[in-house]
């Protein structure tokens, strides 16, 4: 069974080459601006893979677990506006049903995306993440932090709030 690290590095290669997107890996958000104690009871996060989208300037969080456990990446939807769980295609399939079945509906229940990854590499989107409700100040931390680590060289501005006449 693939580790953490090995989840991460397979997903970021294939996101950066063929989705285009912009990724920083373990992703570190502190309480310097953000009232992470009051959020979630923590003075920092790190996310495993954070990729913000070139196109469309979405903001994605990934968290690599090697068995289905949806409720610790449910913690991360507050601070990306599409957040998913990957873990091994066997650690899905081997589940219960039954316990596959809750883990599914609670993953949907909260918006949790989950992608599974083969042995072989392939990537399996088992539950599309709900795009989350981003407050702009979380936004702002959050690219301020992509930003230290390398600059975003396109418009950071979600295209859902772009207006017409700012693409003319």
């Amino acid at each position: 069974m693939q580790s953490e690290a090995e989840l991460v590095n397979h997903l970021n290669d294939v996101i950066v080459d063929k989705l285009k997107f912009q990724t920083y890996p373990e992703l570190t958000i502190t309480s310097k601006h953000l009232d992470l104690q009051k959020m979630i009871k923590q003075d920092q996060l790190r996310i495993d893979l954070a990729a913000i989208n070139q196109l469309d300037s979405s903001i994605y969080f990934f968290e690599a677990e090697t068995e289905l456990h949806v409720k610790h990446p449910a913690m991360y939807c507050n601070f990306c506006d599409y957040c998913y769980l990957v873990c091994p295609d066997e650690a899905f399939d081997s589940l219960p049903s039954e316990t596959k079945r809750q883990q599914v509906s609670w993953a949907e229940e909260t918006g949790l995306g989950i992608i599974t990854i083969s042995k072989e590499g392939a990537l399996r989107k088992r539950l599309s993440a709900k795009q989350q409700s981003l407050v702009p100040e979380v936004r702002k931390d959050i690219l301020r932090m992509m930003n230290k680590r390398y600059r975003i060289r396109f418009s950071s501005v979600p295209l859902w709030k772009r207006s017409r006449k700012d693409r003319d």
